[in-house]
């Protein structure tokens, strides 16, 4: 069979920012049926089977607007199951479809991407914090449980981009970390530790971990973390700006005095601030302001916000 690839929020980018995994994993099947596997684009003919694959939502990603040409095209992500209702966005799991079991748990094919020396995936999915903002106990449970063993999707690769949600709420953490520990790989919690559910065992077995960059996340403005924030920076020896940084969730139940008073905490901390902006496209000019003036590049040298904007952006 010929089987063609599309990526949609690559192609509405015009570059891939991330990585599918669903369709490294199709490939892979595909490959290993004996099939050929090759980007599609209308120009290239006909092909038997089209998947075509969204992550994020319309309000971030554009649909794929060309003509498909192929006996059979298959829709899927969580890009096609999300909708807003009510200011909110919602997730439909009867519109995402899943990966077979034999695809889910098959190695990813890397090369077709051009990956060399990463490896992509989950050990755990769930998070049982439920938040208003986010759909992944909706998509994914609210419940944390293994998926996977490492060795699904790492083979001795250099580094790892773990894709969990909430893997501090697994109540298997403590080992997963020494197992990561153990592959000696740099490795990259790319959706977050949970704070709320760190204590000192996990904290030391985080130090075994050899990883790049951690990141935290305090979206509820209401939550004082910072007595959580010292008490892990007393314990993580690696713990430093270039390494450690915290989402900080904005236009959604907080007001612009709330953002700064957790960024400024934030800066106290030692932290690199992530500002994720809620539905960006209709976000108030100011909070998109405040996610420029909070990149590295810019954060370190303009200490308050005002002044940033005093400056009228000057120092992007």
């Amino acid at each position: 069979m010929r089987i063609g690839m599309i990526d949609v929020d690559a192609e509405s980018r015009g570059k891939v920012t991330f990585p599918n995994l669903s369709l490294m994993k199709l490939s892979a099947w595909h490959k290993f049926q004996g099939d050929t596997v090759e980007w599609y684009a209308p120009l290239l003919g006909r092909f038997d089977r089209v998947y075509v694959s969204k992550v994020f939502s319309n309000e971030y990603s554009d649909p794929y607007s060309f003509p498909i040409y192929a006996d059979e095209v298959i829709y899927g992500g969580s890009g096609y199951a999300l909708s807003i209702e009510n200011g909110l966005e919602r997730y439909n799991p009867l519109k995402d479809a899943q990966l077979p079991t034999e695809v889910e748990h098959i190695m990813p094919d890397y090369s077709l991407y051009g990956i060399k020396d990463t490896a992509y995936g989950f050990l755990t999915r769930g998070c049982p914090r439920a938040c208003a903002f986010c759909h992944t106990a909706a998509m994914q449970g609210a419940k944390v449980k293994n998926v996977a063993n490492l060795d699904e999707f790492w083979n001795g690769q250099k580094n790892i981009v773990l894709l969990d949600p909430n893997l501090t709420c697994s109540p298997n953490c403590v080992q997963l970390f020494n197992e990561l520990a153990k592959s000696k790989a740099y490795i990259d919690f790319s959706q977050g530790l949970d704070i709320r559910a760190m204590n000192d065992e996990k904290l030391d077995a985080l130090n075994k971990v050899r990883w790049k960059r951690i990141h935290f996340a305090w979206d509820n403005p209401e939550d004082d973390l910072i007595p959580l924030f010292q008490k892990a920076k007393g314990k993580l020896i690696r713990w430093r700006k270039q390494t450690v940084s915290c989402y900080v969730l904005t236009n959604f139940n907080s007001t612009h005095e709330q953002d700064l008073e957790r960024i400024y905490a934030i800066r106290e901390l030692g932290m690199q601030p992530d500002v994720r902006i809620y539905q960006k496209p209709s976000a108030p000019r100011e909070t998109k302001k405040l996610q420029r003036w909070c990149s590295p590049r810019i954060f370190w040298k303009v200490d308050r916000f005002e002044d940033y904007q005093k400056s009228g952006g000057s120092h992007a």
